[in-house]
């Protein structure tokens, strides 16, 4: 008797808690549907992004995401979706302790957090900021309204790098920009296809 109310006490959270994301404002910003896939374009080359499935890291339920260059895997990131925020909790085999917060929920302009993390044994620390929430881009996939994060200045083992990333609903991460050391790229969705 006992174990079974436990059990049904412990479906209730499970799905009270599914029901918690799925109506946390902005959740739609990442999607984490299995199979769903992101190509982006680059200056000379295509970086295919896809939703591996969910895993289990560090008591978290975790999306594994895969990244792919010439259809070979080159990494692996775990994320997960809480209340406040995007967490990314692994990347490769290297644990990000702590996790590091990519967006913050409801997406709301000029919501900042700070960043003092390890993966594996490389520091990386500064800032994120939402700089925008209705910027309209466009990208070889079409036009879109966006959410623009930025981490201006971050350390990132000991180089300076400025991170911008645009999430649009429905669609996840748009555009990306990096400037490391002065020196600028940027990756731009070229297909999007939702997992079924």
């Amino acid at each position: 008797m006992v174990r079974s109310l436990r059990l049904v006490v412990g479906v209730v959270v499970g799905l009270a808690a599914g029901t918690a994301l799925a109506q946390t404002p902005g959740a739609d910003l990442f999607p984490t549907k299995a199979k769903t896939k992101w190509v982006y374009k680059g200056a000379d080359h295509e970086v295919t992004v896809v939703v591996a499935g969910a895993e289990q890291f560090n008591n978290k339920a975790c999306t594994k995401f895969d990244t792919l260059v010439a259809g070979q895997v080159k990494a692996s990131e775990l994320y997960y979706v809480e209340a406040d925020g995007v967490y990314r909790a692994k990347v490769k085999d290297e644990k990000i302790d702590p996790p590091v917060k990519v967006l913050a929920l409801p997406a709301k302009k000029d919501a900042a957090w700070k960043v003092d993390s390890k993966v594996g044994g490389q520091a990386v620390k500064g800032e994120f900021k939402i700089i925008d929430e209705k910027a309209k881009i466009k990208t070889p996939a079409g036009e879109f309204d966006c959410v623009v994060v930025e981490g201006a200045d971050m350390d990132i083992a000991g180089t300076k790098t400025t991170v911008k990333q645009y999430f649009a609903p429905g669609k996840g991460l748009v555009k990306i920009g990096f400037t490391i050391q002065g020196t600028e790229s940027t990756l731009e969705l070229k297909e999007f296809s939702e997992g079924k």
